[in-house]
């Protein structure tokens, strides 16, 4: 019987001890893409959109390659590429020897070959494989856009790690999961329906000072 108990009660510690581990695995990479306007404004021609993605490895070191993707809808929005910035290294600590850390890929910072909508964000470490020394997090970059037409609808901005040539690998050759968030849309109405808009002000306008 107390075989029984004992094995029952190892069993158990095993499965929460797996569960625990899957939990830790499963949130152990964090991208995250914010905006300086929340869900659903609404804007017009000219009007600017500044995007920043931020990677959190939450404590895990040993990255080798990291890439992501910002999607955006290209036909009312244009990404504006000389005033978009990203770092020239991240993750680092300075002192010891053969420190390693992160540097943007040759391809960061650009369209995706062939596309016109998919811009890369891509990383890589200074000596593959390898890992980087601190596990921590950082801006991968900020991406500037402007509204250059108006349309019928959202244009939608999106964080992805699985279109094509996204990829999260460690220096042990494993990829693990990497969660992302912050996709958003901002509201671009149609020409007709803004100066319908703005003539409805007017006229308020103008009925107020006639009541005065």
């Amino acid at each position: 019987m107390r075989t029984i108990v004992r094995s029952t009660t190892l069993s158990l510690f095993l499965s929460l001890g797996l569960l625990v581990l899957g939990a830790a695995s499963a949130s152990a990479f964090a991208t995250t893409m914010t905006s300086n306007y929340s869900n659903g404004t609404v804007l017009t021609t000219g009007d600017t959109v500044s995007v920043t993605v931020n990677f959190d490895s939450e404590g895990v070191a040993g990255i080798s390659l990291l890439s992501v993707s910002v999607l955006f809808n290209d036909t009312i929005m244009s990404w504006d590429q000389g005033a978009s910035t990203s770092p020239s290294y991240a993750l680092y600590t300075s002192g010891g020897k053969g420190n390693q850390y992160l540097v943007p890929a040759t391809t960061n910072l650009t369209l995706r070959t062939g596309t016109s909508d998919q811009i890369l964000l891509d990383w890589q470490n200074t000596a593959l494989p390898g890992g980087n020394r601190d596990a921590g997090s950082f801006d991968m970059a900020t991406l500037v856009f402007s509204v250059t037409d108006t349309g019928s609808g959202l244009a939608a901005f999106t964080l992805s790690n699985s279109s094509p040539g996204n990829i999260l690998q460690l220096s042990d050759g494993s990829n693990p999961a990497n969660a992302v968030s912050g996709d958003f849309d901002v509201v671009t109405p149609e020409p007709t329906t803004a100066l319908l808009v703005g003539l409805g002000l007017a006229g308020l306008g103008v009925a107020g000072r006639r009541r005065q």
